[in-house]
């Protein structure tokens, strides 16, 4: 058995992280280990099998899906006022996922949200010190927000998403654990302009691969209201190798059969060939879920 280390995430944002992040990795001391022979085998045989399946496709049509989703997770927090009801049921559909590039598997049921909150609040605790505001678009249950602002309980968080029910669920939250917290409805495909950003850290996780190649008028709105940071991790095909590695041609391929983001790094370097934005970083984090490496990390401003 291996366990998962400050190394395993800082090797792979590329700086040493906060410190409260680090207490947290060494308390939890996820346990796990490497498929390898025939377990690698037969993981690889059903990655195929599921590639052959008709996967359902990202789009405004699940839009009530997402609702239902919702819904049911602020049922449980009612019913027992935990916070760890937020989190989507998603990322306890299985105890395989990955890190540093290989298959793994934990016996820890909250091994792929865990090891996933480990790196979005490294990356965002670096940044959100040198902002007052900080808005998550596509927050759902605002799961990222709560866990956050208790790291920076003077700054104001606010979440944007297409489902009612998660102004619903912030609200009530807010409410429950006195956190400065706000939820807001927002649709990718229609942005409301009067919502003002500018100077603001914004930020997405895993929202954007909903839209598809629809991301266009969601970056209009962001180099026209000019944030002071945007920072996503996103699933990024155009960084995979997909001639060479076996893993990125298979993830590359699921993303396809899920119609999730198309073409956002390639907008972002053309928008920055004609001087309208800045990219500061392309990393790749080298974790993810069971069958995808879906966290791409992308910096940049507007210029």
């Amino acid at each position: 058995m291996k366990i998962v280390t400050i190394s395993d995430i800082e090797s792979n944002v590329g700086f040493e992280i906060n410190p409260l992040v680090k207490s947290r990795i060494l308390k939890d001391r996820l346990l796990y280990y490497p498929l390898e022979g025939q377990e690698y085998d037969s993981y690889i045989l059903e990655y195929l099998k599921v590639l052959s399946l008709d996967l359902s496709k990202t789009g405004e049509h699940r839009k009530g899906e997402w609702e239902k989703g919702w819904k049911e997770n602020l049922d449980i927090f009612r019913s027992n006022g935990n916070i760890e009801s937020l989190v989507p049921k998603y990322h306890v559909k299985s105890n395989i996922a990955r890190l540093n590039n290989r298959i793994v598997k934990s016996i820890h049921p909250q091994f792929d949200f865990k090891l996933h909150s480990y790196f979005v609040d490294a990356v965002l605790t670096k940044y959100i010190p040198d902002y007052q505001k900080v808005c998550e678009f596509g927050c759902g249950t605002g799961y990222h927000l709560f866990r956050l602002e208790k790291y920076f309980p003077l700054v104001t968080f606010l979440g944007l998403d297409w489902s009612k029910t998660s102004q619903e669920i912030i609200k009530e939250v807010a409410q429950f654990t006195k956190a400065d917290v706000f939820g807001l409805n927002f649709d990718y495909y229609n942005p409301d302009y009067s919502f003002d950003i500018e100077g603001n850290l914004i930020y997405t996780v895993a929202s954007l691969e909903q839209v598809g190649e629809r991301h266009e008028e969601f970056l209009k709105y962001l180099i026209e209201k000019k944030p002071g940071l945007c920072v996503h991790f996103e699933p990024i095909s155009e960084v995979f190798d997909k001639d060479n590695n076996l893993l990125d041609f298979l993830t590359a391929k699921y993303f396809e059969k899920r119609n999730y983001l198309k073409k956002f790094l390639s907008r972002l370097e053309e928008l920055e060939r004609l001087n309208k934005i800045k990219i500061l970083e392309v990393r790749r984090l080298n974790y993810g879920s069971k069958f995808i490496e879906g966290h791409t990390l992308i910096i940049w401003k507007p210029l």
